[in-house]
């Protein structure tokens, strides 16, 4: 019936209840502007006091640790006392940590992966469902590494799989209410959590690894997070979203030239 319907609309978003995770820095302090921009009300959280982050974006700001389980649950109270119910979870806060090869990084680096990348994001998706709207829209933020293997990175992308996984099973277990699970993957992304030793080289090797030929902008994976949490996608759940430019596709045409000049 929606669709019928050309007054309305299908990618507004205003006047939803958004609740972003990690939302003071990176893809997840972009996104919290675009939502706000885009009339949702939105709270962001973080480990440390961002309150300023939040005030000059118009947003709410919660600090909360997501590893602490108890808090967690109490920073959603929260959310729903000063907003409302939810329409919306980004759940964005992740952790990449150093790379090491699996014969420098004992199992503790793997759990303290884990708590944050995968535990994490199940306990928000537990807590927001209890206060979301039927038919709202819960987006995990996993990584083209859970789809391809990178040197160093045998903590993080199982990670990150495991973060697809859980999009799928939650998809599931939440579609009788309309409330859409979906994942989305990106590859490399500007950020300012990049040093520029490191934005140098990663964007010199996504340029040959991509078929697009570049990094990622923030915008570009915030402007997906609104598709997703908008009436346009409404038949869309249970998906992972790759957003790298092409990376997880297969081998660029960069690659080959690069490797047969």
């Amino acid at each position: 019936m929606l669709l019928s319907n050309p007054t309305i609309n299908m990618f507004d978003i205003s006047g939803k209840h958004v609740f972003i995770t990690g939302g003071t820095a990176g893809i997840g302090l972009t996104a919290a502007k675009h939502f706000v921009e885009a009339g949702a009300k939105v709270v962001i959280t973080g480990r440390r006091d961002a309150q300023d982050i939040a005030d000059s974006i118009g947003a709410t700001f919660i600090r909360v640790d997501v590893t602490d389980e108890t808090a967690l649950e109490k920073a959603f109270e929260q959310a729903v006392a000063l907003n409302g119910n939810l329409d919306c979870l980004i759940n964005n806060a992740g952790y990449g940590g150093e790379p090491k090869t699996m014969e420098e990084s004992p199992g503790a680096d793997m759990q303290f992966m884990l708590d944050i990348n995968v535990v994490a994001v199940y306990n928000c998706i537990r807590f927001a469902t209890r206060a979301m709207n039927d038919g709202g829209s819960i987006v995990n933020v996993a990584s083209s590494a859970a789809k391809i293997g990178v040197p160093t990175y045998t903590r993080y992308g199982p990670s990150k799989a495991a973060v697809v996984n859980l999009t799928q099973n939650a998809a599931i277990e939440f579609a009788p209410r309309n409330i859409r699970v979906n994942a989305v993957c990106p590859g490399a992304v500007w950020s300012e959590m990049v040093t520029n030793d490191e934005s140098e080289f990663e964007a010199k090797s996504f340029a040959i690894l991509s078929p697009l030929g570049r990094v990622g902008n923030p915008e570009e994976i915030a402007s997906i997070f609104h598709f997703l949490c908008s009436n346009g996608a409404s038949f869309i759940t249970g998906q992972a979203i790759y957003a790298d430019g092409g990376h997880a596709a297969g081998v660029s045409q960069q690659l080959l030239g690069h490797l047969m000049s």
